[in-house]
């Protein structure tokens, strides 16, 4: 179930995952400051969180923006042809020992605001990196059903030598129809 929920089973190109996640960080940008009436700045960061910390609507989003940025790198880590999984798993996993072991010795901290170190900054980095450059696994072709899965019971009896009209389709296919060469 979680396989649906998360878009685990889904695919997302390249081009698609940019331009969803930029249109998410612009609407909740656009959200931002359309409840808190301020314009992030260079040195302010600190009166924008406080602001956006106090506001329930903007909390909402913030989780409902961290859940579609979650299923969104999913269905991108599935179209690279890597079991998301596992590599989500392994990411969010990452990113949590990375900010206990920021917190616990902060002179591995990248800087005395941040609790994250180096070591997770740059996996963080190239996993985004692969995210948006890495390309996408062909779609292979579904292995036809085992006998057994097709309802014939008797059809494991039957030879594995393709069968004559599958052999006449092949060669009307290719252009061998009516005798005439080309």
């Amino acid at each position: 179930m979680l396989n649906y929920i998360f878009g685990f089973n889904a695919r997302m190109g390249r081009l698609a995952f940019f331009f969803c996640s930029f249109v998410a960080g612009l609407g909740f940008m656009m959200l931002t400051y359309g409840v808190t009436g301020n314009v992030p700045s260079s040195g302010r960061w600190d009166v924008l969180l406080a602001q956006a910390s106090n506001s329930p609507p903007l909390l909402i989003a913030f989780y409902v923006l961290l859940a579609i940025c979650f299923m969104l790198q999913s269905m991108r880590v599935r179209d690279i042809g890597w079991d998301p999984v596992c590599v989500m798993a392994g990411w969010v996993a990452l990113m949590i020992i990375d900010r206990i072991v920021g917190q616990k010795y902060p002179e591995y901290a990248l800087t005395y605001q941040q609790t994250g170190t180096l070591v997770g900054a740059l996996a963080n980095a190239a996993l985004n990196l692969a995210l948006l450059f890495w390309p996408g696994a062909s779609v292979e072709e579904e292995p036809p059903p085992l006998p057994h899965e097709a309802g014939d019971e008797s059809s494991w009896r039957r030879s594995s030598t393709p069968a004559a009209a599958t052999s006449r389709i092949a060669r009307v296919a290719g252009g061998e129809f009516g005798g005439r060469a080309r």
